[in-house]
């Protein structure tokens, strides 16, 4: 519950922050007094993207350590062991287990950012929830199809090439599969992670090259 209410909270700071990042700069006009400068146009994606998430990082940092502070206390009260002790029990796991939360946070983040080229807030906003649960849900709408079926392999390709696979990181975030994972197993999520968010940030920034700035 405490993984969930700190990846809730970040992922609405982050959505709700870089939602209207860009557009917001481009409706005021601002956008196009900083573009007159020598700024290169690369350099405002990645600045908006990075600047959002290392606020997000800084406040899901500080209340996972607030997190795996009170369950190692609650742990060394319950079982009267030191805390180095209750650390290696409880704390290990839910650190490793955060890390793994705050993937999701950093993709949507990407996400947002890149939807602020073109869209306002609002519209930006449904298109982050939309992708969310369909992220989510990836691996649920292959099991409706069944394995006999060719053409459901070929239906399913354009979800899992766009659509994030948010399943995996969330089930490993909240306890699901900490402990059957193997080390390959998750250095491949974290690859695929990052080459998702280099993705979505090269798209924004090639779609903001085009844009124009009035």
């Amino acid at each position: 519950m405490g993984i969930s209410t700190i990846v809730i909270c970040c992922l609405c700071l982050a959505s709700l922050s870089a939602a209207n990042t860009l557009s917001r700069e481009v409706e005021k006009g601002t956008m196009m007094m900083l573009l007159s400068k020598p700024v290169v146009r690369s350099s405002v994606v990645l600045g908006k993207f990075f600047g959002i998430l290392g606020a997000v990082s800084l406040l899901f940092t500080t209340m996972g350590v607030i997190l795996t502070i009170a369950l190692c206390v609650r742990e060394s009260l319950d079982h009267h062991t030191g805390f180095l002790s209750s650390f290696t029990q409880i704390g290990s796991s839910t650190v490793f287990q955060l890390v793994f939360s705050f993937v999701p946070v950093a993709i949507m983040c990407a996400v947002a950012t890149a939807g602020s080229v073109w869209l306002g807030m609002i519209p930006n906003l449904c298109c982050c929830i939309v992708i969310y649960i369909v992220g989510n849900l990836a691996s649920s709408f292959q099991a409706m199809f069944p394995s006999t079926i060719i053409w459901s392999s070929w239906y399913l390709i354009p979800i899992f090439a766009f659509f994030p696979n948010l399943e995996e990181f969330s089930a490993i975030g909240m306890g699901g599969k900490s402990e059957a994972v193997d080390f390959s197993y998750v250095t491949a999520l974290l690859i695929y992670a990052v080459l998702y968010i280099v993705f979505v940030i090269t798209l924004t920034i090639k779609f903001f090259d085009r844009k124009e700035c009035r």
